[in-house]
């Protein structure tokens, strides 16, 4: 690696590079971390019909299986994604997250922000503005990437920095995550993560690489 090389900033200037850059490498698969959300989902909010908002809909895994229950509405920041997408974009609006969310006519179910909210320059007000389009029994999933998973403890541990994202403009550790939306006005209702063994389920902030945080709006 060229000096030049670990120099780099860390975030994303152009997103519409970022998409391209992973559409190219053909990185948008399924993953555990998407049926984890969407399991996840559909567990809280049962056979109800209820609205859902996919904060950073992304490669569109979340937005299409879970449009198959219930009301979505979607918020990417990229034109570039909408190429994978095989199903109606009606309902998902081109936005910066970094300006708040847009004006819904009805209150929403479920807010769902999945492994977008380390790009994001104000994660304190993004919370605030998911309170306010909340129903008062609303919900809010926030997945995030554990810096502090194991793997990465044991590079620090080596005097190496560890293979995390540079798309982070933010970082949190899942405390720090939990602290920050539970004195926003939410209380935790789980942590889960989409990593099958028994020492992610037991210690996920040590042993899963992503973390699924649910809280019920108070």
């Amino acid at each position: 690696m060229s000096s030049d090389e670990r120099m780099k900033t860390f975030g994303v200037s152009d997103y519409e590079s970022y998409w391209e850059q992973r559409l190219g490498s053909g990185h948008f698969q399924f993953t555990d971390v998407h049926r984890t959300i969407i399991k996840t989902a559909i567990d809280i909010l049962g056979k109800r019909k209820a609205r859902v908002l996919d904060c950073g809909v992304g490669p569109g895994h979340v937005f299409r299986e879970l449009s198959r229950h219930y009301d979505l509405y979607g918020i990417e920041l990229s034109e570039k994604v909408f190429e994978l997408y095989d199903f109606s974009t009606e309902r998902i609006a081109i936005w910066d997250l970094n300006g708040g969310l847009p004006a819904y006519r009805d209150a929403m179910d479920l807010v769902i922000a999945g492994r977008i909210v380390h790009h994001l320059a104000d994660p304190v007000a993004f919370v605030k503005n998911v309170r306010e389009v909340l129903a008062d029994d609303g919900w809010f999933m926030g997945v995030i990437p554990n810096i502090c998973y194991y793997h990465h403890r044991l590079k620090f541990l080596a005097g190496k920095f560890p293979p995390i994202s540079r798309a982070h403009v933010n970082f949190q550790t899942g405390p720090d995550f939990e602290k920050m939306v539970t004195s926003e006005g939410f209380a935790l209702y789980k942590l889960t993560t989409p990593k099958k063994t028994i020492r992610a389920k037991l210690w996920p902030t040590v042993f899963s690489q992503d973390l699924v945080y649910v809280f019920k709006k108070q």
